[in-house]
């Protein structure tokens, strides 16, 4: 068992604080995310955004060498789960989707200020260790 896990914090906010991140529109509560995540060296990436990425780039290049395809494209498809992953979004730290557990606790903690006062709906720290999260959907 590795001790070396990496890291991954990830937020879902309101629908409008979600619209202002992703379309650049003012909004208190996205500034100050955003400014968090400026000082942590980390970019917003929405999880809705990243799935619709995925399936482009699987389309473009082949979907053989894309083993999340099917999952993916289903759930881009499903309006409730559109609405949903529209809501979420992952902290990448300098183009990376992982990082190590300090910069991740410091972002978090940060983070947790607005969690408490409700400005973000959910707050996790994810980490990379497969038993700690759901595997991919086997291929049909």
């Amino acid at each position: 068992m590795s001790e070396d896990w990496l890291y991954q914090v990830r937020i879902k906010v309101q629908k409008e604080i979600a619209e202002a991140i992703r379309f650049n529109y003012v909004n208190k509560i996205a500034e100050k995310i955003i400014t968090l995540a400026k000082k942590h060296k980390t970019s917003l990436v929405c999880t809705l955004d990243a799935f619709t990425g995925y399936v482009k780039e699987a389309e473009k290049n082949g979907v053989d060498g894309y083993p999340l395809y099917t999952w993916t494209k289903r759930t881009i498809e499903n309006k409730e789960k559109v609405k949903k992953h529209s809501e979420a979004f992952a902290f990448y730290y300098k183009e990376e989707q992982v990082y190590s557990k300090k910069i991740a606790k410091k972002l978090h903690n940060d983070l947790l200020v607005l969690y408490d006062v409700g400005e973000i709906k959910e707050l996790r720290l994810i980490d990379t260790n497969p038993d700690n999260n759901p595997q991919p959907p086997p291929q049909k």
